[in-house]
């Protein structure tokens, strides 16, 4: 039985399990955990490479973690709707937090931002 590890849209690999000689056969039990093991592996995956991507980011530059974590997928080309559905924010959230950055970086548009980061 094999379940997937799924990361931005794409399949980013795989858990296989495999009964040993005389087990019973896979049940509807050992698909929800192999479902939760999944789901478990890509969240850790997630946070370890959200981890990498901050510590990129120069802490004297007055973010917050919020916002830090938008610069990145700004810079990762993502759009307010899909930063805001990554992030499980409004895209009303990602707008102000944006205008909020923008002043920080005496800034007017994402390039500019993302320029002076230099970041993710």
């Amino acid at each position: 039985m094999t379940g997937p590890i799924v990361g931005e849209g794409k399949l980013i690999g795989t858990v296989h399990f495999a009964r040993t000689s005389g087990t019973p056969a896979f049940n509807t039990q050992d698909l929800l955990q192999l479902s939760a093991i999944c789901a478990y592996i890509f969240a850790k995956l997630a946070n370890l490479r959200s981890s990498e991507q901050l510590s990129l980011l120069n802490p004297e530059m007055g973010l917050t973690q919020r916002e830090t974590e938008i610069a990145c997928l700004v810079a990762q080309g993502l759009t307010n709707a899909e930063i805001a559905e990554q992030l499980w924010i409004s895209q009303n959230t990602v707008k102000q937090t944006l205008k909020r950055m923008f002043r920080k970086f005496y800034v007017s548009k994402m390039a500019e931002m993302v320029a002076k980061l230099r970041v993710c």
